[in-house]
């Protein structure tokens, strides 16, 4: 099993490749191009079990017809579902926070995280309904996905998760307060110092993997954040990166 990095970020958006060893393919949103997806899967469309898309924002949804229009399913929220304004029986799904269903030979489990979204009509902020996924399989154990979100609720060290893909989109100090989009950025996306309390937090001997996502491009200091985060797991052998167009991650649970 391993994670192949479409692309990540608001600018081109945001897509991950997980593919089993027997070639089975699910994705992690689809905010990226049409184009680039295909290239990134090697063009095995028929391969694709289906998509857990976060929510409703252009840059995790991107080519969401085109992959529906292959056949592919779709599993997100309710909310995200309507906002998108699918029709029930479609191909999108809303499907049930916590309770857990199959993709393939993937299990996943939804759980809502919060975010923000500008009202079309007043332009203020307002809740946008945003699902994390935890997600199991056989040969990678069990895999944490969570981005654009302001702080996470629940705890999951319990669980001796073996991977993290998780957002930390910027350090404090660098986000300019005169921004129009600054409420949006520290109500709607996660820090480094949140995202370092939630790896310190759900980390455990079990951990494998830390991949880093949506990083900002004005307010994220790379060399900074992986630092920190690598810090934060210094009593384990987890591998610590910061997500970029191409990059892949081992996820078999023995990397020999």
């Amino acid at each position: 099993m391993f994670m192949r990095v479409v692309n990540t970020g608001s600018t081109h958006g945001n897509c991950y490749v997980l593919k089993s060893n027997s070639g089975e393919i699910l994705l992690l949103d689809c905010g990226c191009r049409y184009k680039d997806i295909l290239k990134s899967i090697d063009y095995r469309t028929s391969d694709v079990s289906g998509v857990l898309l976060t929510h409703e924002h252009g840059d995790h949804r991107e080519s969401f017809k085109n992959l529906m229009n292959l056949g592919i399913q779709i599993y997100t929220n309710d909310e995200t579902v309507e906002h998108l304004q699918i029709i029930t029986g479609e191909l999108m799904k809303g499907v049930p926070e916590k309770r857990p269903f199959r993709v393939g030979s993937f299990t996943v489990i939804p759980f809502y995280l919060p975010h923000t979204t500008r009202d079309k009509d007043t332009r203020q902020l307002i809740p946008c309904f945003n699902y994390g996924y935890l997600i199991e399989h056989e040969e990678m154990g069990k895999l944490l996905y969570m981005t654009d979100f302001e702080y996470c609720k629940y705890n999951f060290k319990a669980m001796r998760l073996n991977h993290l893909v998780i957002e930390c989109n910027y350090c404090g100090e660098l986000v300019d307060k005169t921004a129009e989009n600054y409420t949006h950025r520290l109500k709607g996306h996660c820090s480094l110092d949140t995202c370092k309390s939630l790896v310190n937090t759900n980390h455990t001997a079990a951990l494998r993997t830390v991949t880093l996502v949506h990083l900002s491009n004005e307010a994220a200091d790379p060399e900074q954040i992986l630092k920190e985060i690598k810090e934060a797991v210094v009593w384990d052998d987890a591998l610590v990166q910061i997500a970029r167009p191409g990059l892949e991650v081992n996820l078999d649970l023995c990397p020999f």
